[in-house]
C-alpha cells in the first residue's frame, strides 16, 4: 500500500464546527441537533485538545445526517433536494430549516418567501429528516401523554377560523402551474382507485341483496321504476339510472 492510498483510506476527522458546512447545517446548529437526537449521531473518536475540540469521523456524520428519515406524516409538499436539504432560492445557500435563515438573513417570513418565489402555500421548508424527527417526537409525546391532544385542541383557534385561514393561504397559490400540475397528477392516480373502490362496494351490495353481480341486479329490476329498483338492490336511485344508461 502506498502512502497516498493509505492517506486516502484513512478516516477524515472533523470538529462539529468544521462539519457544519459539509453537511449543510447552519453555523452553530449541529451541536444543538446532536444533543436533541443523541441516539442517532456517532460518538467522537478523538479529541484535538484535552477535554475540548471533539473530533468525529466525517463519513459517520454524513451517514447519520442522510439516514433515519423515516416517514413524514404530512400533506406538505416536500421542498427538499434529493439529499434532504433545502436550498434557499434567494441566496442559494442550503439549510436543514429555512425559517431561521429567512428571518435572520433576508428579514422575511415563510409566507412572504413562498409568495416571492411562487411556491405552493403548503411547500415544506424543512429538511426531510428534520420533519421526520419532529413527526416522531410529536407521536411519542402524544403516546406518553394521552391528554396532550385535548390540551392542544383547547388552545387552538376555532376550527372555522383555522379553515378560513387555510383556505385563504391555499387560494393565494391555487393558480400556480406547479400547484395545478400536482393536483392533476394526484387526480389521475386517485380517480381510478376511487372508481375501483366504488365498483367493489356496489358489487358487494348487489350480492348482499341476493344477486350475482351489480349488472345482474340492474337487469333483474329493469321492469321497476328506478326508485323501486334502488330500494330492492340497496343503492341510490341515481346509481340505478347511471347503470341503466351504461
Amino acid at each position: 500500500m502506498t502512502p497516498d492510498s493509505a492517506t486516502s483510506s484513512a478516516p477524515r476527522l472533523v470538529t462539529r464546527r468544521g462539519a457544519e458546512p459539509l453537511l449543510g447545517y447552519a453555523r452553530g446548529s449541529l451541536k444543538a441537533v446532536m444533543q436533541q437526537q443523541r441516539g442517532r449521531w456517532p460518538a467522537p473518536v478523538a479529541c484535538r485538545i484535552k477535554g475540548r475540540a471533539l473530533l468525529y469521523d466525517l463519513d459517520d456524520l454524513r451517514a447519520a445526517a442522510t439516514g433515519g428519515r423515516g416517514d413524514v406524516r404530512s400533506r406538505r409538499r416536500a421542498g427538499a433536494d434529493a439529499d434532504g436539504l433545502v436550498t434557499c432560492l434567494s441566496c442559494g445557500q442550503r439549510y436543514r430549516s429555512l425559517g431561521p435563515h429567512l428571518a435572520r438573513a433576508h428579514h422575511t417570513t415563510a409566507a412572504e418567501y413562498r409568495a416571492e418565489h411562487r411556491l405552493p402555500a403548503t411547500t415544506a421548508l424543512m429538511a426531510t429528516d428534520v420533519r421526520a424527527a419532529l413527526s416522531r417526537a410529536r407521536t411519542s409525546a402524544m403516546a406518553d401523554d394521552p391528554d396532550l391532544v385535548d390540551r392542544m385542541r383547547s388552545a387552538a383557534l376555532p376550527s372555522r377560523e383555522l379553515a378560513r385561514r387555510s383556505a385563504e393561504t391555499r387560494a393565494a397559490t391555487d393558480s400556480l402551474p406547479t400547484v395545478r400540475a400536482a393536483r392533476a397528477a394526484g387526480a389521475r392516480q386517485a380517480l381510478p382507485a376511487a372508481q375501483q373502490a366504488r365498483r367493489k362496494a356496489l358489487e358487494a351490495q348487489a350480492r348482499a341483496a341476493g344477486y350475482t353481480s351489480m349488472a345482474a341486479a340492474i337487469e333483474a329490476t329493469q321492469h321497476l321504476p328506478s326508485r323501486a329498483a334502488a330500494a330492492r338492490i340497496g343503492v341510490g336511485a341515481t346509481t340505478v339510472k347511471r347503470w341503466r344508461r351504461s
